[in-house]
């Protein structure tokens, strides 16, 4: 059974999700592990554990991480990842699963770096196995493209479309207060 709990600066388990983070996106799309800790946008930073049925003494199994951020009927993840070792086992469906529970009347939106732009034909794979999670997950395509921090991205969706003048709109007032932040 999954179960979710927060991550913040003291949590036990930190150690796990920065490590997983740091492994999952490249350097150029992650923010500081601490920008994501603190509280000047409301963020959801879950990590996610599996105890398994009948296992009543076993610690509870770190599966993965989620980060996003919700405003009027949006919710943005900004960051998921699933240790390598678990991916293809479900735990990722799972834990889109639980951020749609928690959101059931919001739009669910994902970026994805875009296949066309992959510099080789492994990245090119793992850009399409990302896109292929996603949909059979629900999420559909966007008319949403843009560039964050020199990478080409696209927007995916669940539970209905959002246009790019809403996405622009939900990141301006998200960063409104923090100075010289850039939106997407």
């Amino acid at each position: 059974m999954l179960q979710f709990f927060d991550v913040t600066k003291n949590s036990p388990w930190l150690p796990q999700v920065k490590a997983l983070y740091e492994s999952a996106f490249p350097a150029n799309e992650r923010i500081p592990i601490k920008h994501l800790l603190d509280n000047k946008i409301k963020r959801e930073f879950w990590a996610f554990f599996d105890k398994e049925d009948g296992a009543n003494d076993a610690a509870p199994k770190f599966c993965g991480f989620s980060n996003s951020i919700s405003h009027g009927d949006i919710t943005n993840i900004v960051y998921f990842a699933v240790e390598p070792e678990l991916r293809s086992r479900g735990y990722g469906s799972q834990i889109l699963q639980a951020i749609r529970r928690q959101h059931p009347n919001t739009r669910i939106v994902v970026d994805i770096e875009v296949e066309e732009d992959s510099k080789d034909a492994e990245e090119l794979e793992r850009r399409n196995r990302r896109r292929e999670f996603y949909q059979r997950n629900g999420f559909d395509a966007s008319p949403v493209d843009y560039v964050w921090q020199g990478e080409h991205y696209r927007l995916l969706s669940a539970g209905g479309p959002v246009t790019e003048k809403e996405f622009r709109d939900f990141w301006k007032e998200i960063l409104k207060d923090i100075p010289g932040a850039k939106y997407p």
